[in-house]
């Protein structure tokens, strides 16, 4: 369905998923005429130095996500005849794997009702929508959740064989070469994961310390080294989506490179990450679908802190606690990075996606869903 929405005639010429399927073509030629060339292609860059990690013009860093994506359908092709639905296989294997690894450990750490937690886990639309096809967010989950299963076994094991060390290190390595931000994200969040579940009375204070900490850091960083300045490179980020045009680009206020413009923009940011598309945007269909999910989602949240903090209050591990801590830092920390830098309502659908699982899925403890066989015989 991807691939297919993105081949009819009004999004084709626009369409990254089919750029990088036509640009693979000559590189799986390249491949089967000189693999060595091919592999060294990845290392290397026509500019005078590598660039900035964050900056999109004239920068090794930035152009990597592209180039692995056409790298890897490159390799893919050779065993689909240059097919690009059946290089779609490949890509839902991979993954696949990311959903099966966020599973089983969503599944260790709370007693959640299987189907719910598997429709919470495998069967968010959006999720399903843009993670699944020949593009960076189906990997990108699939390096996240193999970070974290790693990660988990680490904590409980302290000693891991080391194709595991290798496993986890290389998802590092693909989270870093797809989506940069994402990985300097989930690293403060697998921090607060560790320290919690460690100093488990000292939860309030570890998370706290550790993003009051990053927050100090990011307003403070052009004074300490102005080619690390994360305030000049979010609005630039943002700059960047308001160059692309489109439909769905929102009016926003002018974000500039002090704190008190960054406080400002706070509420906006809120809204785009949290609440875009709007009830009210309905004269668009293809948002209806994302606009319903909003509405699931944010009843589903609203149930479960009624039932969290009802009478009954549903028993969670202290284990349960500290993971749950850890999904909801990742998963907010990153909307707020996509509230301050996404400027189009359509992109903000497609970006947040990989995150859902991680808000939605720990709630599935709170769906207690009870059912007993049928056993009477007709």
């Amino acid at each position: 369905m991807y691939g297919f929405f993105y081949s009819q005639p009004a999004y084709l010429q626009t369409s990254d998923t089919w750029k990088y399927f036509n640009l693979s073509k000559p590189e799986t030629d390249w491949l089967l005429k000189n693999p060595i060339a091919f592999i060294k292609d990845i290392f290397s860059y026509s500019y005078q130095s590598s660039g900035n990690l964050f900056i999109a013009h004239n920068s090794y860093w930035n152009n990597l996500k592209d180039n692995l994506i056409i790298k890897i359908l490159a390799v893919i092709n050779v065993f689909t005849l240059k097919n690009y639905y059946a290089d779609v296989i490949f890509f839902n294997f991979f993954f696949f794997i990311g959903c099966i690894a966020f599973y089983r450990l969503i599944k260790e750490k709370i007693a959640a009702n299987k189907y719910v937690l598997t429709v919470f886990v495998f069967c968010i639309p959006s999720f399903l929508f843009w993670c699944s096809g020949v593009h960076k967010d189906g990997l990108v989950f699939t390096a996240i959740s193999l970070c974290i299963f790693y990660f988990n076994e680490w904590m409980k094991r302290k000693r891991l064989p080391v194709k595991t060390i290798i496993a986890f290190f290389f998802s590092m390595l693909l989270l870093f070469a797809l989506r940069n931000f994402v990985l300097f994200l989930l690293m403060p969040a697998l921090l607060t994961w560790y320290l919690c579940q460690r100093y488990p009375q000292k939860k309030i204070f570890i998370i706290t310390s550790i993003y009051g900490l990053i927050i100090i850091a990011f307003f403070t960083s052009g004074f300490i080294n102005h080619n690390v300045d994360f305030l000049a490179y979010t609005i630039n980020k943002q700059n960047e989506f308001k160059a692309l045009g489109g439909n769905s680009q929102l009016k926003l206020p002018q974000l500039n490179s002090t704190i008190g413009s960054f406080m400002q923009f706070f509420p906006v940011a809120i809204d785009i990450a949290f609440f875009r598309p709007h009830i009210t945007e309905t004269s668009n269909p293809l948002y209806l679908p994302a606009i319903a999910e909003n509405l699931f989602i944010y009843t589903l949240i609203i149930y479960s802190f009624y039932q969290y903090f009802s009478k009954k209050k549903f028993q969670v591990t202290e284990t349960a606690k500290t993971f749950f801590i850890f999904c909801f830092a990742f998963a907010i920390s990153n909307l707020l990075m996509m509230g301050y830098t996404v400027s189009l309502t359509g992109a903000i659908v497609r970006y947040k996606s990989f995150v859902l699982p991680f808000m939605i899925a720990p709630l599935s403890v709170f769906v207690n869903i009870n059912y007993k066989k049928d056993e009477t015989r007709l």
